[in-house]
């Protein structure tokens, strides 16, 4: 896929992302343009977001098949099941934290790829920590979220 194609299609998820984090969680567009601890939060969980929907798409390239498509957050259980060798319906269990926490080293910056982290920089994206722990589950929606990233 050309770089240019790849990058719209990042925008386009982000994006979606976005608006459903703001929408859930009553952020607003002050918050977002502005350097606010609400503001700065909002974009960690979009990006933590976004980067979770970019590996699942890399997990569905290498793992999902016709017969098994690994749709939505059956790429996650997946993903979670090669990781770790638990049981499905223990990684089924899982709260979208828990399984967030699981996967902790997948999410740092040096694993990812080039076009990954432009994206964050561009969307202002910090380099430190905020917490998400009082954002909505519902955030993620990977049945939503995967069309952005389909080949």
């Amino acid at each position: 896929m050309k770089q240019g194609k790849v990058m719209q299609k990042y925008d386009d998820l982000w994006q979606a992302i976005e608006v459903r984090v703001r929408e859930n969680n009553d952020i607003t567009h002050v918050d977002m343009t502005t350097d606010t601890a609400r503001g700065n939060a909002a974009r960690q969980r979009i990006a933590q977001i976004f980067v979770l929907e970019v590996l699942l798409s890399r997990h569905r390239e290498k793992y999902a098949s016709s017969f098994v498509p690994l749709a939505g957050e059956e790429a996650l259980y997946h993903l979670i099941f090669k990781r770790t060798g638990w049981k499905p319906f223990e990684v089924k269990q899982l709260s979208f934290i828990d399984a967030m926490f699981v996967l902790a080293e997948l999410f740092r910056e040096e694993t990812l790829p080039a076009e990954v982290r432009a994206v964050l920089r561009s969307q202002g994206v910090k380099d430190e920590p905020f917490s998400t722990y009082d954002f909505s589950e519902k955030d993620w929606a990977p049945r939503e979220n995967e069309v952005f990233l389909k080949r």
